[in-house]
């Protein structure tokens, strides 16, 4: 062979070999492809880390809320009847969001749900980030009491409370309704 032979890059057959590198354009559209693939995943582990932080927040905003719910409902389930037992409720407050009675009650400040348990010398919070906070009231046939506040006539004959509430921190907000009856009444329930 001669030195010039030597030197070409093409076959025998005049084929020119192949070097083993890439050619530019092969090397762009790996490096687009790639970083389309990179920027799917990125997507993806961005929405369900966001994802799981929202349902997060939700559960702890369901838990608050229901633990004030519950406490609420548990208190206000022992309302009293009047010492003579003349099936007259002892509630002194019937408010739309202010519930007292005996030492006890329920009323929302700003944006706290607040309980006393000293006939209103100290108020402890129950319930934080509150929105909205209403009480209605009915009587044993299921019927809502007058305008709120209720009078004395009205409050004695409270046999239901009805409690609803909202909280919500940044985008997310729960509503919680529930009622209660009276336990001092529960034998009006049984009576036919």
């Amino acid at each position: 062979m001669t030195q010039s032979a030597a030197h070409n890059p093409t076959h025998r057959n005049g084929v020119r070999r192949r070097r083993g590198a890439f050619t530019l354009v092969e090397l762009v559209v790996c490096i687009t492809v790639s970083a389309v693939i990179c920027g799917m995943a990125g997507s993806l582990l961005w929405n369900a880390t966001r994802m799981r932080s929202e349902a997060g927040a939700r559960a702890e905003l369901i838990d608050i809320a229901a633990r004030g719910m519950e406490q609420i409902l548990r208190y206000a389930r022992e309302i009293p009847q009047d010492a003579g037992l003349v099936g007259e409720a002892q509630i002194t407050t019937a408010g739309a969001d202010d519930l007292r009675w005996d030492v006890y009650g329920f009323r929302k400040t700003g944006a706290t749900i607040e309980m006393t348990t000293n006939s209103g010398t100290t108020w402890r919070p129950v319930v934080k980030e509150v929105t909205a906070l209403t009480f209605s009231y009915y009587d044993k046939t299921g019927a809502a009491l007058g305008s709120l506040p209720l009078n004395a006539t009205n409050r004695q004959a409270v046999r239901l409370i009805k409690v609803n509430f909202t909280v919500a921190r940044s985008i997310e907000t729960l509503s919680l309704q529930s009622s209660i009856y009276l336990r001092a009444f529960m034998n009006e329930v049984t009576q036919p």
